[in-house]
C-alpha cells in the first residue's frame, strides 16, 4: 500500500468558452469567464518526491507557490489512490485577487465519509484562511483519507458551497482496487500474467492488465481504457457578479454554458491541457480527456460525475452501457454475476440514457461491438433492391456538400485539424484495414438538448465524441492455451474422475454389504 500526498492551492482564474461550433475559432469569438479553482497536484508518492516545488515548508518554494495565484483551472487536478492507501491533501489558500475575495476554503472528499474533523464542512469543522504574509510559512491544513472501497468520487470546496462549487472548485477523485483487495475477492494474477477468479482462468483479461484495469473488486468490471466525464454548468451572469462584486441571488441561477471536464463542445474534442505526457502515466493514470478513442471490440469505462446543479440525462449512441457501480459501490447485479459465474449480460443493469443528479457518480462499462456483420453489406454494397448507402451519400454530397459532415479525428490539433467524412471512407482501396467502414463516430451528450449549446449556439455544451477504429488483426493459427489454463482444465478433469471413482467405490461398497447380508441369510 502506498502513501500519496497532494498539495492543492485555492485561487482564481479565467477559462475561455467557445460561442460558435467552429473548430479552432478566432480568439475574439471566445468568452472569458471568471472562475475559482485549485492549482497544484501530486507532491509525493511513498518516499519519492514527484514535484519538490510543492513543498510549502521550504521557503525557497514560496515564490513558486505564490506564482500559481490566479492560475486556477476547471476541473481541478485529478486525485487518485488505491484501496488501502494513505491519501493526504494539503490545502493552501492563495486568495482571489481578481475579485478581492478573501474567503477561507476547504477540501471535501465527496463520498469518502471520513471523520468529521477531516470532512471539509466548515460549519462543523474549520476553514483554511488566506496566505496573507507572503514572507511567512502559509497556514495549511492536511486532509487524510484511507479508502476502503474502489470507485469514482469527487472533491470540492465546501466553504459557501452554493457559490464556490458553481465557481469551479472541484475535481475528480478516483479510487482503484489494489492487488490485495482483488485477492480478497478471489481475483489473482499469476507470475506469468494470467488472471484467475477463485482458481478459474479468465481468458478475457489480458496479461497486460493491472489492478488499475478494474473499476471494482470484480472481474466483470475489467476495462481496456477509462475516461472521466465530469459534468458541470455555468451561469455566466453569476460568475460576472462575483468578479465585479455585485449582488446575485442564487435562486436566480440560469446556466448558459454546460461543460464536460471544464470545456464545452467543440473544445471537448481537443487534447486536454491537464493531461500529462505518456511517460507519466504511472503518476497520473486518470485524466480529463473527453474524446473517447477505442478499437472495435474493446471494453471502456466512463466515470460519470455530476458536479452541476441540474439533473443530467446523459445519452450514449452506439451501444447499451452496463452500470458497473454507483457512488463508489459495485453493482449488486455484477456481484451476483461474479458469484454465480454468469455471462457478462445475463444479470446486469443496462441502458442507453443515464439520468443522474448533482453529487452522484456512476461507472458505466461499454463494449464497442463490431457492427460490420449487420450493416456493412448495405452501407458498402446495397441490399434488398436498395443502392448502397455509400452511393446515396455521394449523391447527397453532389447535391449539397454542406449536408455531409466533416468529422474531426482525434486528436484534434489546431490550427489545421484532420477530418474525414463517410463518402471518403467509402472510397477506401480494396484491402484497406478500415474495410470501407471505419472509423465509426458516436456522440454522447446531455439529452436536454438545449444544453448542447453555448449560450444558445448549437452544437455546443455537453457533447463529446466516441471514435471507434478497426479492430486489431487476430493472430494467425490456432490460439495456444496458456499453461495456467491447461493446468486448471487438467485439475478439473482429475477432480471429475476422482468424484466418479468415489461414486463407483460407494456403489461397490453397497453391493458388497448386500452380498454379505444375503450370504448370512443363506447360511442360516
Amino acid at each position: 500500500m502506498s502513501v500519496r500526498h497532494y498539495v492543492l492551492l485555492a485561487t482564481d482564474g479565467f477559462i475561455q468558452l467557445p460561442t460558435t461550433p467552429e473548430l479552432c475559432p478566432a480568439p475574439d469569438t471566445l468568452k472569458s469567464v471568471y472562475v475559482f479553482g485549485f492549482a497544484g497536484g501530486l507532491y509525493k508518492a511513498d518516499n519519492k518526491t514527484v514535484n519538490a516545488a510543492l513543498d510549502w515548508r521550504d521557503p525557497d518554494n514560496w515564490p513558486y507557490l505564490q506564482s500559481l495565484t490566479s492560475k486556477a483551472s476547471i476541473p481541478s487536478p485529478a486525485v487518485w489512490a488505491e484501496v488501502g492507501d494513505d491519501l493526504y491533501i494539503t490545502l493552501i489558500n492563495l486568495g482571489m485577487p481578481v475579485s478581492g475575495i478573501e474567503d477561507p476554503h476547504t477540501v471535501h472528499m465527496h463520498g469518502a465519509h471520513v471523520a468529521t474533523q477531516l470532512d471539509g464542512f466548515p460549519e462543523s469543522s474549520f476553514g483554511v484562511p488566506m496566505w496573507m504574509d507572503k514572507n511567512a510559512k502559509p497556514p495549511t491544513a492536511t486532509y487524510y483519507f484511507h479508502p476502503e472501497n474502489p470507485g469514482t468520487m469527487m472533491y470540492h470546496c465546501h466553504q459557501e458551497a452554493s457559490e464556490h462549487v458553481q465557481m469551479g472548485m472541484y475535481g475528480a477523485l478516483v479510487i482503484y482496487p489494489s492487488y490485495k483487495s482483488l485477492e480478497a475477492a478471489g481475483i489473482e494474477k499469476s507470475k506469468k500474467g494470467y488472471w484467475f477468479l477463485k482458481g478459474e482462468y479468465q481468458p478475457q483479461i489480458p496479461p497486460t492488465a493491472t489492478n488499475r484495469s478494474f473499476a471494482y473488486n470484480n472481474v466483470k468490471t475489467f476495462f481496456d481504457s477509462e475516461y472521466v466525464m465530469l459534468l458541470s454548468d455555468i451561469d455566466s451572469v453569476w460568475h460576472e457578479s462575483v468578479q465585479t462584486g455585485t449582488a446575485f441571488n442564487a435562486v436566480n441561477f440560469k446556466p448558459d454554458f454546460w461543460l464536460v471536464n471544464g470545456r464545452a463542445f467543440p473544445d471537448t474534442l481537443y487534447p486536454h491541457p491537464q493531461t500529462l505526457p505518456a511517460g507519466n502515466a504511472a503518476e497520473s493514470p486518470v485524466n480529463y480527456e473527453s474524446y473517447v478513442k477505442i478499437r472495435s471490440g474493446e471494453k471502456f469505462l466512463l466515470r460519470m460525475i455530476n458536479m452541476g446543479y441540474q439533473v443530467v440525462p446523459w445519452h450514449i449512441h452506439g451501444w447499451h452501457f452496463t452500470v458497473a457501480g454507483k457512488d463508489a459501490h459495485v453493482s449488486p447485479f455484477l456481484q451476483m454475476a461474479q458469484k454465480e459465474g454468469m455471462a457478462d449480460r445475463e444479470a446486469v443493469q443496462m441502458g442507453f440514457t443515464l439520468t443522474f443528479g448533482s453529487g452522484e457518480t456512476y461507472d458505466l462499462l461499454l463494449t464497442a461491438d463490431d457492427k460490420r456483420a449487420l450493416y456493412r453489406n448495405y452501407i458498402v454494397n446495397g441490399q434488398d433492391g436498395l443502392p448502397s448507402l455509400c452511393r446515396q451519400m455521394a449523391r447527397l454530397k453532389a447535391a449539397d456538400p454542406a449536408v455531409i459532415a466533416d468529422i474531426p479525428i482525434n486528436p484534434v490539433l489546431c490550427p489545421k485539424p484532420e477530418t474525414v467524412n463517410y463518402p471518403e471512407i467509402c472510397r477506401e482501396p480494396a484491402g484497406d484495414v478500415n474495410d470501407n467502414f471505419f472509423p465509426q463516430f458516436y456522440p454522447m451528450h446531455n439529452h436536454d438538448d438545449y444544453k448542447v449549446t453555448n449560450n444558445g449556439a448549437y452544437p455546443g455544451g455537453q457533447l463529446a465524441y466516441i471514435q471507434t477504429d478497426a479492430p486489431l488483426p487476430k493472430p494467425n493459427g490456432e490460439k495456444t492455451l496458456p499453461v495456467e489454463e491447461r493446468v486448471t482444465r487438467r485439475l478439473k478433469n482429475i477432480e471429475m474422475r476422482y468424484q466418479e471413482v468415489e461414486r463407483r467405490d460407494k456403489m461397490i461398497f453397497v453391493k458388497e454389504e448386500e452380498i454379505e447380508k444375503y450370504a448370512e441369510i443363506y447360511k442360516k
